[in-house]
């Protein structure tokens, strides 16, 4: 009794143990300087994890908005795959609004109005979760579009983070467009850099 007892007790705390909880902040930069933010977080209880993302930024041109971008997802995975998603972009005036909902038959999507089955296995493009790395295609959490990608190795890179040098892990993705990301030792996206249309380099650093 006494051991069935303490198996009880011992069961008792874990569900009665406090979710994790992360907040990671970015500033978005272009050409040097700062145009944007993306937060992240994330919330772990158990074999679940909810994730709020936010990002936004503003291109100006002679004090003129030459581009902005307003996005807004909130995942929640379990056991390491999606079980729902709800997201809204504004994509300098191009407004798109996509969720995913778990049914008997498995992930339906929505993305704006458009009906879809999703592979229950897919992964989002948010980049907070390195499992990216491991898939052949994503899911745009923008758009709602299923999208190809290619994941090169680029070896071990010394990144600054807050001002200190960190180890971290280069990759480059390949997919609508490429971007180079960089994950450090505890699998937290650190650094993004993308090529702009224009020639811009757009970065994402971990403040």
């Amino acid at each position: 009794m006494r051991k069935v007892a303490g198996i009880v007790a011992m069961l008792l705390l874990a569900a009665e143990a406090p979710a994790s909880a992360e907040t990671l902040r970015y500033a978005i930069m272009r050409n040097g300087d700062q145009i944007g933010t993306h937060t992240v977080e994330i919330t772990r209880t158990g074999s679940e994890t909810s994730v709020s993302l936010a990002t936004n930024l503003v291109v100006k041109v002679l004090f003129v908005t030459f581009y902005h971008l307003q996005h807004t997802d909130n995942e929640r995975w379990a056991n390491g795959h999606l079980v729902s998603l709800k997201s809204s972009t504004d994509n300098n005036g191009t407004k798109h609004n996509v969720s995913v909902v778990t049914k008997p038959t498995g992930l339906e999507l929505d993305a704006d109005g458009k009906m879809s089955q999703l592979d229950r296995n897919i992964v989002t493009g948010s980049l907070w979760n390195a499992d990216i790395l491991h898939h052949m295609q994503f899911l745009d959490a923008q758009d709602g579009q299923t999208l190809p990608l290619t994941v090169i190795d680029d070896g071990t890179d010394d990144v600054t983070v807050g001002g200190h040098p960190v180890k971290a892990h280069h990759y480059t993705l390949k997919s609508r467009y490429s971007q180079d990301v960089w994950f450090d030792d505890h699998q937290r996206l650190v650094q993004v850099k993308i090529v702009g249309s224009d020639g811009s380099i757009i970065s994402y650093a971990l403040i």
